[in-house]
Order: C-alpha cells, then sequence, then structure tokens
C-alpha cells in the first residue's frame, strides 16, 4: 500500500512558524511511541525541558491515547497537561488531527483515512503480514542548534555535516 500511513496513523512534524505546514510525515506501525531524550525514545528532543521519557502514544484496540510522564508536560491543542502528581501520569485521548506540543516542537497526529483503515487492519491481523514484517522504524532527533553550532554554522556544509554526525558531548 503507497502510503505515508502506518498501521496506526501517521506523526506529522509542523513547521514552526506556519499553521499546518508540514515538514515531515512519520507513519505510526507500533502500538507505542516515546517521546524523549532516551536512546531508545521514537521521537528524540534533546532540549531542557523534556525528560528522558516524556511523553508516549499508545494504542488501545486502534485508539490512540497520549500519555504524559514529562515534568514539563506539553500542550494538546493548545491545552496544558502536566502528569498527575499521584501517578506520575496523565493520559488523554486523542482525536483526528490533534496538535501536540513539546518544547515547542508541534506535531500533528492522524488516524488513517477511513477508507484504507480496513486494509491496514487486515494487514495487522494477518500472519504473514506482521506489523514487523511492514514496519518502518519511527526515528526523529532534534537538538538545540544552540548546542550543535556554537556560535553559528560554517559556511562549508560539509563541516556541519561532520559536527552533526558527531556524537553529542555532555
Amino acid at each position: 500500500m503507497d502510503s505515508d500511513y502506518g498501521y496506526y496513523g501517521v506523526l506529522r512534524f509542523l513547521k514552526k512558524d506556519d499553521d499546518g505546514a508540514v515538514v515531515a510525515s512519520y507513519p505510526i506501525d507500533d502500538e507505542e511511541v516515546m517521546f524523549g531524550k532516551d536512546q531508545e525514545c521514537s521521537i528524540r528532543l534533546y532540549y531542557p525541558t523534556v525528560s528522558q521519557r516524556h511523553a508516549k502514544i499508545v494504542f488501545q484496540d486502534r485508539k490512540a491515547f497520549i500519555v504524559v510522564l514529562g515534568p514539563h508536560g506539553l500542550l494538546v491543542d493548545g491545552c496544558p497537561i502536566y502528569p498527575s502528581p499521584s501517578s506520575g501520569q496523565t493520559t488523554v485521548p486523542l482525536t483526528n488531527d490533534t496538535i501536540l506540543e513539546i518544547s515547542k516542537k508541534r506535531f500533528r497526529f492522524q488516524y488513517p483515512p477511513k477508507p484504507i483503515r480496513a486494509a491496514l487492519a487486515a494487514q495487522i491481523n494477518t500472519p504473514t503480514a506482521s506489523p514487523s514484517s511492514r514496519a518502518r522504524t519511527l526515528r526523529l532527533s532534534m537538538i538545540e542548534s544552540l548546542q550543535v553550532f556554537a556560535p553559528r554554522p560554517d559556511p562549508d556544509p560539509r563541516v556541519n555535516l561532520k559536527i552533526l554526525q558527531t556524537p553529542r558531548r555532555a
């Protein structure tokens, strides 16, 4: 199936100052998408206000939920959500086109369109076409540019690429 949608939907990274322009789309083929600084996170955000495991999207019966874990919380459609002091987390259901914002990085969650949902669900439930046989690894890393290029990027793109490919120092 030629689609940017995964089995469960798509996460679209949105341009900073443009209300809805998509920078990149990431198909969701796993039942969990973790945001944070940890190496195991699907979406790694290396920013001061982001926790090791900041939040995660989980699917239960093909319905999406955002679980907020990090103490700085996040915005769901512009509303601040923080983890509960008693349990250390807060779970919020996601609707189609929900905008998530973590450390000023905005993502739009979308379910697959109705015409292809049945086909995607059938692929998940078929033993010969398990999600792991088609699954595309969802991986995105963002680093605060100030920490990468100080005082500013080099005019030579090869120097900048070398810096970006070097492991981040503490």
